[in-house]
Parts: C-alpha cells; sequence; structure tokens
C-alpha cells in the first residue's frame, strides 16, 4: 500500500515527524489520563454494592482508555490491527498494575508509582515501534499460522 514502509505483514504507516511527535504526545498524555482516571475507578468499585450502575461506569472509563490508547496509536502510524491489539493489552495491563499498586501495596504515593510504571511500559511502543510490529507480527503468526 503507497505510503507504508515495508516490514513484513505489519506495516507502520509514513508520517512526518511532526505528526508522528504529535500522536506520540497524544499517546503518552492518554497513557497518564487513563492512569489518573483509575482513580474513579476503584471509588466507583467500592460503590458497586449500592448503586448498579458503578460497574458500568468502570467499564466505560476502560473503555474511553482503550479507545484513546489504541486511537493515539494509530495516529501514530500503526496499522489498525496492531492499534487495537497494543491499545487492549497497554489498556489492562495499565488497569492492572494501577488497581495492583493501589490496593496490594503499602507504597506511599500509589498513583506516582503506577504512573512512573506505566509509562515506562509503554515507551517502547514508541521509541522502537517497528520493532514492536515485528514482534507483534511474530506473535500473530504463530498464533493464527493459518494467515500465513
Amino acid at each position: 500500500m503507497a505510503g507504508e514502509e515495508e516490514v513484513g505483514p505489519w506495516n507502520l504507516e509514513q508520517e512526518s515527524a511532526v505528526s508522528r511527535g504529535l500522536a506520540a504526545g497524544a499517546f503518552l498524555a492518554a497513557t497518564i489520563l487513563f492512569l489518573g482516571l483509575q482513580e474513579i475507578g476503584l471509588r466507583l468499585h467500592r460503590e458497586e454494592k449500592r448503586a448498579w450502575w458503578a460497574g458500568n461506569g468502570r467499564d466505560l472509563l476502560n473503555l474511553a482508555g482503550f479507545a484513546a490508547l489504541g486511537g493515539s496509536l494509530r495516529l501514530f502510524g500503526y496499522p489498525a490491527p496492531a492499534a487495537l491489539l497494543l491499545g487492549g493489552t497497554l489498556t489492562l495491563f495499565l488497569f492492572g498494575t494501577y488497581v495492583f499498586i493501589a490496593t496490594q501495596t503499602p507504597a506511599a504515593r500509589p498513583r506516582a508509582w503506577a504512573t512512573g510504571i506505566g509509562l515506562a511500559a509503554v515507551l517502547p511502543v514508541v521509541v522502537w515501534p517497528l520493532e514492536v510490529l515485528a514482534l507483534l507480527g511474530d506473535v500473530a503468526g504463530r498464533l493464527f499460522p493459518f494467515g500465513r
């Protein structure tokens, strides 16, 4: 397809340095915002026993985070399947990390720890996108060999 680098079946779309930088900034901002909203998710979890809608509210927060992460990766140049896979995986990882640190550790500043760990985990996605795509392509090829 025109406008893409050849890196195998999973191609990173060509974007200008400015657009890629803006998309990387949007992705990191989406990560920080998603982690910040997890405090609201924990409050909703505590409310679940009293209000039927609280669980749905947590789901909506996570869906919005997934859409922001996946969408910003798509803007960065990741193909749609990779953006979907990475967005979902990172949503689950960031959610789990935040909840674990906030509820299961004696960390003095759980939000700061979760944000630091979350940013460290997502940086490779924007720093080494070709390597991440190659890894995703390899994993997808092994999991779904009929597509080769």
